[in-house]
């Protein structure tokens, strides 16, 4: 299990992440193999080279990358459109961290759902809420999808009604 590491340029990581999968990172994040910076500690941690603003870092676990032929061990810088993430590893002034907080989760009219996919769906949803930390609606939407074509799974995508965030899919 790896962790996300935030700080500004030319300063040593501020907050770093509960630990976090390769595969998350990768699915969730978009963490792609060419993100990788440094084996070691990265340069820009002793000096910022002139770049202002923050930087996101992935650091993996040796054990969950060894059998990979794309994957290395070390530090990957993630792209900006994870930048949202720096919002749940921000500390307040005071030192505690943000609460989390739950919304509640609407279905969106599906008809012929079967029980056990709607049970899978719900708890998806529920343990992928914290990626929506910087939604300002009152409630998310989940549907599911039935299998179709050559999709042999269910599909199932929550997002927020007025599209804070990008939607999260998955297949069920």
């Amino acid at each position: 299990m790896g962790k996300l590491l935030s700080g500004h340029y030319g300063a040593e990581p501020e907050a770093e992440s509960i630990p976090l999968s390769l595969k998350e990172c990768s699915q969730k994040l978009n963490l792609k193999p060419s993100d990788f910076v440094s084996e070691g500690p990265p340069k820009f941690f002793e000096k910022d080279f002139g770049a202002a603003g923050r930087y996101l870092l992935f650091l993996t676990d040796p054990r969950e990358v060894r059998e990979s032929p794309v994957w290395k061990t070390g530090y990957y810088l993630l792209p900006l459109e994870a930048k949202d993430v720096l919002a749940a590893l921000e500390k307040r002034r005071d030192g505690a961290t943000e609460e989390q907080r739950i919304l509640p989760i609407e279905w969106e009219s599906e008809s012929g759902v079967p029980a056990e996919i709607r049970e899978k769906a719900m708890a998806w949803a529920n343990a992928s809420q914290p990626l929506f930390f910087k939604c300002i609606c009152k409630n998310l939407t989940l549907r599911c999808y039935p299998p179709w074509a050559l999709r042999r799974r269910w599909k199932a995508r929550l997002r927020c009604p007025k599209r804070c965030q990008p939607p999260l899919v998955t297949l069920l």
